[in-house]
């Protein structure tokens, strides 16, 4: 696998992380839930999304590397 096609993916999944994340919001704001299960549902989210962001810098880093080192 080249550092391109890795780079590439790492976006892909990173941008399917946030379209769920999106939706994931738009269903816990639509009324469905009561405010408890908002705020906990929202929280572990939130962390989700902090580590699909994380998993992306990651991935960049290692690209940025390997592209050095090539």
């Amino acid at each position: 696998m080249t550092s391109s096609r890795t780079g590439s993916r790492s976006t892909g999944w990173e941008n399917e992380g946030d379209r769920a994340y999106r939706m994931l919001l738009v269903r816990l704001f639509s009324g469905e839930y009561d405010a408890l299960t908002v705020m906990k549902l929202k929280e572990v989210a939130d962390e989700l999304e902090a580590a699909a962001d994380a998993f992306e810098h990651v991935a960049n880093t290692v690209e940025t590397i390997a592209v050095k080192e090539s």
